[in-house]
C-alpha cells in the first residue's frame, strides 16, 4: 500500500444548538449536532489534521493517527484508520477517539468520532458524531459533513 494521508475532524459548540426531546443532563439538554468542516494535513511524528468545523459545531480540530491498515477487500484500495481526535471551540474542547475507512483512490471516507470528555461548558459531555466526506490523499485537502448526537448524562 502506498503511503496515505488520513483525514482529522474536531469540532466548537454553539450555544444556540437545538435541543431533541431526550431529558439529558440537568443543564444541558441533549444537543443534535451538524455542519460542515473543512480539513488540511499539518506536519507531526505520525499523521496530523487539523480541521475548522462551521455550524452547530464551531471550532477547530486536532487529528493524530494512531494506526491504520488495509481494509482488505479485493480490487479496492480501503484502508481503517483509529486516531485521537480533540476539539477546541469557545466554549471548551471535546475529546475522543475516531474511527473510519477511507477510499485512498476516490478520496471517499466515512468514520465515527466518539467523544468520551469535555472541558469547560462541554464538562459531562459525550457521544458519537459521523463524518463524511472527501480529504484528497494527493493534496492533504478535503470538505466534510457531520452529524452526530451530545449528551450529558
Amino acid at each position: 500500500m502506498r503511503p496515505t494521508l488520513v483525514f482529522v475532524a474536531a469540532c466548537g459548540i454553539a450555544i444556540a444548538a437545538p435541543a431533541i426531546a431526550s431529558p439529558g443532563h440537568a443543564h444541558h439538554p441533549d444537543r443534535v449536532v451538524a455542519g460542515t468542516l473543512t480539513t488540511e494535513v499539518t506536519p507531526c511524528d505520525s499523521l496530523c489534521t487539523e480541521s475548522e468545523w462551521t455550524g452547530v459545531l464551531d471550532g477547530v480540530s486536532s487529528f493524530s493517527l494512531i494506526s491504520m491498515s488495509d481494509a482488505d477487500i479485493p480490487g479496492e484500495n480501503v484502508s481503517r484508520f483509529h486516531g485521537h481526535l480533540a476539539l477546541s471551540t469557545a466554549h471548551g474542547d471535546l475529546i475522543g477517539t475516531d474511527l473510519g475507512v477511507w477510499n485512498l483512490d476516490s478520496g471517499h471516507y466515512v468514520d465515527v468520532y466518539t467523544v468520551t470528555s469535555g472541558s469547560d461548558e462541554l464538562a459531562g459531555a459525550s457521544g458519537v458524531i459521523v463524518l463524511f466526506g472527501t480529504l484528497d490523499p494527493v493534496t492533504g485537502s478535503g470538505f466534510s459533513h457531520y452529524q452526530g448526537l451530545l449528551t450529558w448524562r
